[in-house]
């Protein structure tokens, strides 16, 4: 044909390399042909880069940063929204309002409810019951602490009395008091009385 390699055409002008015939096969599926000739490619043969293969730069750097930094801004705006729909009762999170509200209106929750508000209430009236005989039983123990200061005084008295000599001559209901506060004193420190003891009762002065 006297082609030497130049340009197809009067001047030249045409295609140099000649149209490469391809070849089929007809037992290929539709599409299957292009599929392979794209991934036979020669810019598609080359792998993308490894992360650690990449050489690493100030602009790689800063590009990864802002890249966290969105990614971090993103996951607290998704916490945000989603605290709208956590029920702290029942330790549940829910995506959507719908799935929130059905939530709130269900046997499950409104059973966790009651019962927590039936424990806050016996749980607080335990505690005012506990309160209040605490507070009788210091009542009781600063009576009886009361008692025993009248009686360790009237005790003291009674023996400075007996050192000075300026003991009042007894009667039977000067006695009679001792006795039962003598008793009484029984009672505080053993918890029983002598009742059914015998108690001399002085009737002479004490020199």
């Amino acid at each position: 044909m006297g082609w030497k390699g130049k340009g197809l055409g009067k001047d030249e002008q045409g295609i140099i390399e000649p149209i490469k015939a391809g070849i089929r096969d007809s037992k290929l599926g539709l599409g299957k042909q292009e599929e392979d000739d794209y991934f036979t490619a020669e810019e598609n043969i080359q792998r993308k880069k490894l992360d650690i293969e990449v050489e690493d730069t100030e602009e790689l750097a800063k590009k990864r940063e802002v890249i966290a930094e969105r990614e971090q801004k993103i996951q607290g705006e998704v916490k945000e929204i989603r605290k709208v729909f956590y029920c702290e009762l029942c330790n549940k999170q829910y995506k959507l309002a719908i799935e929130f509200e059905g939530h709130l209106s269900s046997y499950d929750h409104n059973h966790r409810k009651r019962f927590k508000q039936m424990k806050d209430m016996h749980g607080s009236s335990s505690r005012d019951d506990r309160q209040k005989r605490e507070q009788q039983r210091q009542e009781r123990e600063m009576a009886k602490f009361m008692q025993m200061a009248d009686l360790h005084k009237q005790e003291q008295k009674l023996q400075n009395q007996e050192e000075t000599g300026t003991l009042p001559p007894p009667v039977a209901a000067t006695s009679a008091t001792a006795v039962a506060d003598q008793d009484q004193r029984k009672v505080l420190k053993f918890g029983f009385s002598s009742k059914g003891s015998t108690v001399k009762v002085f009737s002479g002065c004490l020199c």
